[in-house]
């Protein structure tokens, strides 16, 4: 294992002597056999190692690995590291676990000025990994399973055993009487990792004993083309817009890419969210529908919007306001933390501006309030209804459910800035502006 490890550095042109490593041990097999080959090596590369160690808390025998590794660590003066994670109460624990452990890592690796963050990932977890990303769908670069060296928080993050089987770290531990621990949670058959690891890894290794190597082969093959794809899908982000909370861009220009191409553009802009190939054929599908206004909250995670031909992402979810106030004096009245609208005396003869009211204080009170389905307003032609006038003004569905409705009597005077009704022709004197102040900034 010594070996593999040297190599591993000098093939990936990375140095190894006087660096500060941080290794990421369970006390399994793998992690301990990692922990022993760089053991092995820290006195001729003059290697700093520090553990990190992350309790799970999902068993009573981790209590014991945490012991262990402590132990294990002051007797070789190596610097120790745990962390346990918080109790989750529901959703996704594997996900929330994978978080909080990569979290606690880069702390660690921040503390201790590391240079390379090191993982015991082998062989067969990549066939794993390839296998689990196959049946729940992914993109070019998912399907490629792990990185040999990737970067993490701007440092390294290396598996250096990804060409190594299981059988292999077990016969090294074997050899050099290495001390590990079983994590039971491997065999529940609840996870799908798990299945795969018993059912189908085993008959792979049957049919081909160097089967891992076929893996990495098709490993590295994906990643070769997934280069060349980086290139094109950088070519269309160029065209992103981006602001504080989201980002846009043209359906248009998105329908003219190729149906793999629209997944793989997809899959990039929204990584954070680690969604699934099904996740993204589900967002594909809303981009294509007719609809030319769309909103959904996807997955508790981001808004989706599509406003004529433009498709936007906001990192939030965007909920319609609702308000019903009532206008009985002049003031300021707060319909929501961006929009206020402002009653004042006229002070001038001036024409108004498009977007105010001209009103008569004898007529108050009136009433401003969030639209509702069936809102009709009376223009020359007769009555039309409110979703038709936004329809025909091309008015977005985010600026349709701020639209203000300025209603008396049940009757709607004016959309805020949009139409005003024919009844505010009757209304003679008038001697107050209602004004709308948007303090979107």
């Amino acid at each position: 294992m010594e070996k593999i490890l040297v190599n591993f550095f000098n093939n990936n042109k990375l140095e190894l002597k006087n660096k500060t490593l941080v290794l990421a041990v369970s006390t399994g097999v793998d992690s301990m056999a990692l922990l022993q080959a760089f053991l092995s090596l820290k006195e001729r590369f003059c290697l700093i190692l520090h553990i990190a160690h992350f309790n799970h808390k999902k068993r009573t025998q981790s209590e014991i690995e945490e012991e262990f590794i402590k132990e294990f660590c002051l007797e070789r003066d190596i610097a120790c590291h745990i962390e346990v994670m918080k109790k989750k109460k529901k959703g996704n624990f594997q996900n929330y676990a994978r978080r909080e452990r990569y979290t606690f890592f880069r702390k660690v690796c921040e503390k201790a000025k590391a240079d390379y963050l090191v993982l015991a990932h082998h062989a067969n977890d990549n066939i794993e990994t390839i296998l689990m990303r196959i049946i729940r769908g992914s993109n070019l670069k998912g399907y490629s399973g792990m990185d040999s060296v990737s970067t993490f928080h701007g440092l390294h993050l290396l598996r250096p055993f990804l060409e190594v089987t299981k059988d292999e770290l077990i016969n090294y531990a074997e050899l050099h009487k290495i001390k590990y621990y079983q994590d039971e949670s491997n065999f529940d058959e609840v996870y799908t990792r798990n299945r795969i690891r018993k059912e189908i890894v085993p008959i792979l290794f049957k049919e081909d004993e160097n089967v891992h190597l076929k893996f990495q082969y098709f490993s590295d093959i994906l990643k070769e083309a997934n280069h060349l794809l980086e290139d094109k899908v950088s070519a269309f982000q160029s065209l992103i817009k981006t602001k504080e909370d989201c980002f846009s861009f043209s359906s248009e220009d998105f329908l003219q890419l190729s149906d793999f191409l629209q997944v793989e553009v997809l899959f990039a802009c929204l990584k954070r969210y680690e969604l699934s190939k099904k996740n993204v054929d589900e967002i594909i599908k809303l981009i294509k529908s007719k609809k030319k206004n769309l909103k959904h909250y996807f997955k508790g995670k981001f808004t989706f919007v599509k406003e004529y031909g433009i498709i936007s992402f906001y990192n939030r979810e965007i909920v319609a306001p609702s308000f019903d106030i009532l206008i009985d004096d002049l003031g300021s009245y707060q319909v929501s933390d961006k929009i206020t609208v402002n009653v004042m005396k006229k002070v001038c003869v001036d024409i108004p501006n498009l977007n105010d009211l001209w009103y008569n204080t004898n007529m108050l009170p009136i009433r401003l309030r969030s639209r509702r389905n069936g809102d009709k307003i009376l223009l020359e032609t007769g009555y039309k209804k409110v979703k038709d006038l936004l329809i025909d003004k091309k008015i977005g569905i985010l600026e349709r459910e701020q639209v203000i409705i300025c209603e008396k009597d049940q009757e709607i005077l004016a959309v805020l800035g949009i139409r005003k009704s024919s009844i505010l022709k009757q209304i003679k004197n008038n001697n107050i502006i209602i004004k709308v102040e948007n303090n979107d900034g």
